[in-house]
């Protein structure tokens, strides 16, 4: 098996392995974190494809809701559900107070040093989770008393947000308690309530009231009410997770108060991730808000439709990021460095490699697609090209947010963070007013390219691991000729159009999947299919 010869030692030194030490990396990392080879290999089910499947369909879901709020309710309504929706994810990431990454760096370490202590850290990340998110929502009911009627610029929008408030904690608890099962090494759960059956009721949900004659607040009601039967269903999962897990290591129930040690593990991680939860949505949604209160309603809606398209670009990213992220805390633990820095170098090739087509094709095919929902959406051309360059940019770095955070400096990634979204308020302020949801399209487009380069800084800093800059570009440069090329013929040939978009797409995919055949030796395919068949659990 060939694999990197540059590896970084857990110093951080670089050094070049010999035969022996590069095929046992490599089996490592296929292996994961926790098998047991005494009892002979696991059997595999397709935790990767899983996670890959689940991704993909929580993206389509969430354009299938963008579609129907902006058939159902127009510019204007489709904006003060998106501000609410802006508004409700807010929320959550500090409702949850970091403990959904939390459960993903500490379970897995807790399996190898202390399985006893699993149970009271259970207890612990959802009870802060469920403080967490009824603080938020009462503080912001209490506030919206206080200051009036159209806190958000809106009273339509400000009673929308009222209207999903009350479902932040059992949001908080489900996202909390579905991580936890993540950490516990299955990935299906996590899929299947958080990425395939909650994102598939929302839109039938909102399609309902919308057939009932109701209004833009009753359609955020509805699409928060899917979060209380996803939190029962996710508690219950986690804690068949948790029995199977303790009969499993020590045969008998661990105590369901938490140690000080886990206490402290728990808060000193969680706190400082819940800054930079909290300013990592803000970033992602805040602009948004902005666009509603300084623009208006019907602008968000338009904005918000289009970050919806451009959304679709990071599905082979999110799958990655959830299949890998307990491995890079597993490896960094141990002190392997050279095993997570090959697992981050290949992983960021292929997020690369798969992904930055659908940017090429989004931005191509933009008036196309911003046309699809109504003729009030094609104001926003040009700023979803923009936003297209800025998930390119998204892409570039890989996962290597993940990779920061699984060191366990959390407190380093809330820094990060405080810088990022200082600008992005900065920019968003001068650019909207004038510029109106372009200007909101660059702010987000530099904020994601400087919230990258800090990182991987970091990271470098910290492992020894380097970003793999060559082969990301390489990567970047045949993704891009590979839609480009089909895309330019198309638009040249059938112009702007359903059929050309597709046909482009068909293209597109047939290149892609060709150069990925032609360079399987070099973007190491046999890891990425190690990883797509990890067992799902």
């Amino acid at each position: 098996m060939t694999c990197w010869r540059r590896a970084t030692s857990s110093r951080g030194r670089r050094h070049e392995p010999g035969d022996g030490q590069v095929a046992d990396a490599c089996q490592s990392v296929l292996a994961g974190p926790v098998a047991d080879r005494r009892r002979g290999p696991p059997r595999r089910r397709s935790g990767g494809l899983v996670t890959l499947l689940g991704a993909a369909v929580s993206t389509g879901m969430g354009f299938v809701l963008t579609m129907v709020l902006a058939r159902q309710f127009g510019a204007l309504g489709a904006g003060i559900v998106q501000q609410a929706i802006a508004a409700a994810t807010i929320g959550l990431a500090l409702g949850r107070l970091g403990m959904d990454t939390t459960a993903v760096w500490l379970l897995p370490r807790l399996r190898r040093q202390d399985p006893a202590a699993a149970r009271g850290a259970c207890v612990a990340l959802i009870g802060w989770a469920a403080l967490g998110g009824t603080a938020v929502a009462g503080a912001w009911l209490l506030l919206d008393a206080l200051v009036g009627p159209a806190l958000l610029g809106d009273p339509r929008v400000d009673r929308a947000v009222s209207a999903v408030a009350w479902a932040l904690p059992f949001g908080s608890v489900m996202m909390v308690a579905l991580a936890a099962t993540r950490g516990f090494g299955g990935v299906v759960p996590f899929n299947a309530v958080g990425n395939i059956a909650v994102p598939t009721a929302r839109p039938v949900v909102v399609l309902a009231v919308a057939a009932l004659g109701g209004s833009a607040a009753a359609a955020a009601a509805g699409w928060a009410g899917v979060l209380l039967p996803g939190a029962l269903v996710a508690v219950a999962v986690m804690g068949r997770r948790l029995r199977r897990q303790e009969r499993s290591a020590q045969g008998r129930r661990g105590p369901w108060l938490p140690t000080r040690a886990v206490r402290r593990d728990v808060l000193g991680f969680g706190l400082p991730r819940t800054v930079s939860t909290l300013l990592e949505q803000s970033l992602l949604w805040l602009d948004v808000i902005l666009v509603g209160i300084l623009v208006g309603p019907a602008a968000a809606g338009v904005y918000g439709v289009a970050s919806r398209f451009v959304a679709g670009g990071q599905v082979v990213m999110t799958a990655l990021r959830i299949v890998v992220a307990p491995q890079f805390s597993a490896r960094l633990a141990a002190d392997e460095n050279a095993e997570a820095e090959e697992l981050y170098a290949v992983t960021a090739t292929w997020i690369v490699l798969f992904g930055a087509p659908v940017y090429v094709l989004l931005a191509c095919f933009s008036p196309t697609l911003l046309g699809l929902p109504g003729e009030d959406f094609t104001d926003g051309v040009t700023a979803m090209i923009v936003l297209c360059a800025g998930g390119l940019a998204l892409l570039a770095g890989g996962n290597i947010q993940s990779l920061l955070l699984m060191t366990g400096r959390s407190g380093w990634a809330a820094t990060n963070k405080v810088v990022v979204f200082a600008v992005s308020l900065v920019l968003d302020l001068a650019l909207i007013p004038g510029w109106g949801i372009l200007g909101a399209a660059v702010a987000w487009t530099v904020c994601m390219a400087l919230d990258g380069v800090l990182a991987a800084a970091q990271v470098r800093r910290f492992t020894g691991i380097r970003p793999a800059a060559r082969r990301i570009a390489l990567a970047l440069a045949a993704a891009t000729a590979a839609a480009g090329l089909p895309s330019l013929l198309l638009l040249a040939t059938v112009g702007q159009s359903v059929a050309g978009m597709v046909a482009a797409t068909a293209l597109t995919g047939l290149v892609v999947l060709a150069l990925a055949a032609l360079g399987r030796r070099q973007l190491r395919l046999d890891l990425l299919s190690g990883l797509m068949r990890r067992r799902a659990r």
